[in-house]
Protein backbone atom coordinates (compact mmCIF):
# COMPACT_ATOMS: atom_id res chain seq x y z
CA UNK A 1 0.00 0.00 0.00
CA UNK A 2 1.68 3.34 -1.22
CA UNK A 3 1.52 6.09 1.40
CA UNK A 4 0.29 9.60 0.29
CA UNK A 5 2.49 12.30 1.35
CA UNK A 6 -0.50 14.71 1.08
CA UNK A 7 -1.61 13.05 4.35
CA UNK A 8 1.80 13.78 6.11
CA UNK A 9 1.24 17.53 4.85
CA UNK A 10 -2.16 17.71 6.38
CA UNK A 11 -0.79 15.79 9.26
CA UNK A 12 2.03 18.77 9.58
CA UNK A 13 0.36 21.98 8.97
CA UNK A 14 -2.87 21.11 10.75
CA UNK A 15 -0.59 20.22 14.28
CA UNK A 16 1.80 23.09 13.59
CA UNK A 17 -1.48 25.16 12.74
CA UNK A 18 -3.64 24.29 16.14
CA UNK A 19 -0.35 24.56 18.11
CA UNK A 20 -0.23 28.02 17.12
CA UNK A 21 -3.77 28.78 17.72
CA UNK A 22 -3.15 27.34 21.14
CA UNK A 23 0.08 29.24 21.82
CA UNK A 24 -1.85 32.80 20.60
CA UNK A 25 -4.83 32.06 22.71
CA UNK A 26 -7.14 31.31 19.32
CA UNK A 27 -7.68 32.54 16.41
CA UNK A 28 -10.09 35.97 17.40
CA UNK A 29 -10.53 39.06 14.81
CA UNK A 30 -7.14 40.72 16.75
CA UNK A 31 -5.08 37.83 15.60
CA UNK A 32 -6.42 38.08 11.93
CA UNK A 33 -6.02 42.05 12.33
CA UNK A 34 -2.24 41.53 13.10
CA UNK A 35 -1.92 38.87 10.80
CA UNK A 36 -3.28 41.47 7.95
CA UNK A 37 -1.24 44.34 9.20
CA UNK A 38 1.79 42.22 9.37
CA UNK A 39 1.19 41.23 5.37
CA UNK A 40 0.32 44.85 4.78
CA UNK A 41 3.65 46.25 6.56
CA UNK A 42 5.87 43.79 4.87
CA UNK A 43 4.98 44.26 1.43
CA UNK A 44 4.47 48.08 1.86
CA UNK A 45 8.10 48.13 3.31
CA UNK A 46 9.41 46.15 0.27
CA UNK A 47 7.69 48.21 -2.39
CA UNK A 48 9.07 51.07 -0.30
CA UNK A 49 12.57 49.86 -0.21
CA UNK A 50 12.41 49.07 -4.27
CA UNK A 51 11.37 52.85 -4.82
CA UNK A 52 14.46 53.96 -2.95
CA UNK A 53 16.26 51.08 -3.98
CA UNK A 54 17.25 49.47 -0.78
CA UNK A 55 15.54 46.42 -1.00
CA UNK A 56 17.91 43.48 -0.11
CA UNK A 57 17.59 40.01 1.46
CA UNK A 58 19.01 40.68 4.81
CA UNK A 59 16.59 43.73 4.81
CA UNK A 60 13.76 41.44 4.46
CA UNK A 61 14.91 38.53 6.54
CA UNK A 62 15.59 41.15 9.40
CA UNK A 63 11.89 42.32 9.21
CA UNK A 64 10.81 39.08 9.05
CA UNK A 65 12.62 38.37 12.18
CA UNK A 66 10.71 41.49 14.10
CA UNK A 67 7.18 39.74 13.21
CA UNK A 68 8.20 36.36 14.48
CA UNK A 69 9.34 38.73 17.52
CA UNK A 70 5.91 40.07 17.57
CA UNK A 71 3.86 36.89 17.86
CA UNK A 72 6.19 35.82 20.66
CA UNK A 73 5.07 38.82 22.26
CA UNK A 74 1.50 37.64 21.73
CA UNK A 75 2.34 34.16 22.86
CA UNK A 76 4.16 35.57 25.82
CA UNK A 77 1.69 38.03 27.09
CA UNK A 78 -1.64 34.63 26.17
CA UNK A 79 0.84 32.38 28.65
CA UNK A 80 0.82 35.46 31.58
CA UNK A 81 -2.96 35.48 31.34
CA UNK A 82 -2.84 31.92 31.77
CA UNK A 83 -0.16 32.07 34.54
CA UNK A 84 -2.43 34.54 36.75
CA UNK A 85 -5.53 32.82 35.94
CA UNK A 86 -6.80 36.24 33.87
CA UNK A 87 -9.70 34.64 32.20
CA UNK A 88 -10.53 37.74 30.11
CA UNK A 89 -7.11 37.99 28.24
CA UNK A 90 -6.35 41.42 28.95
CA UNK A 91 -2.69 41.07 28.62
CA UNK A 92 -2.77 39.25 25.31
CA UNK A 93 -5.53 41.91 24.17
CA UNK A 94 -3.71 44.19 25.30
CA UNK A 95 -0.49 43.58 23.47
CA UNK A 96 -2.49 42.84 20.03
CA UNK A 97 -3.38 45.99 20.31
CA UNK A 98 -0.49 47.64 20.72
CA UNK A 99 0.80 45.60 17.49
CA UNK A 100 -1.78 46.35 15.49
CA UNK A 101 -1.24 50.33 16.28
CA UNK A 102 2.52 49.67 15.81
CA UNK A 103 2.18 47.81 12.54
CA UNK A 104 -0.44 50.29 11.72
CA UNK A 105 2.28 53.72 12.30
CA UNK A 106 4.97 51.23 10.26
CA UNK A 107 2.27 50.81 7.31
CA UNK A 108 1.64 54.73 7.21
CA UNK A 109 5.15 55.99 6.83
CA UNK A 110 6.00 53.03 4.20
CA UNK A 111 3.01 54.67 2.41
CA UNK A 112 4.31 58.46 3.02
CA UNK A 113 8.10 57.00 0.84
CA UNK A 114 5.97 56.22 -1.67
CA UNK A 115 4.69 59.67 -2.13
CA UNK A 116 1.03 59.16 -1.17
CA UNK A 117 -1.12 61.37 1.15
CA UNK A 118 -2.04 59.52 4.66
CA UNK A 119 -5.59 61.25 5.61
CA UNK A 120 -4.22 62.94 9.24
CA UNK A 121 -7.59 60.84 10.95
CA UNK A 122 -5.64 57.74 10.42
CA UNK A 123 -2.57 58.80 11.75
CA UNK A 124 -4.39 60.31 14.87
CA UNK A 125 -6.34 57.19 15.28
CA UNK A 126 -3.30 55.00 15.58
CA UNK A 127 -1.05 57.39 17.65
CA UNK A 128 -4.03 57.21 20.00
CA UNK A 129 -4.56 53.55 19.96
CA UNK A 130 -0.69 52.97 20.56
CA UNK A 131 -0.86 56.34 23.61
CA UNK A 132 -3.66 54.23 25.22
CA UNK A 133 -2.43 50.58 24.93
CA UNK A 134 0.98 52.57 26.39
CA UNK A 135 -1.01 53.66 29.34
CA UNK A 136 -2.49 50.43 30.30
CA UNK A 137 0.50 48.68 30.68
Amino acid sequence: MKQSTDTLWTAITGGASITLAYLLGGLDNLVAALAIFMACDYITGIIAGAKDKQVSSRRALKGLGKKAGMITFVIVANQLDIITGNQNGFLRDAMLTFLIATEGISIVENLGRLGLNVPTFLVKALEQLSDKEGDKQ
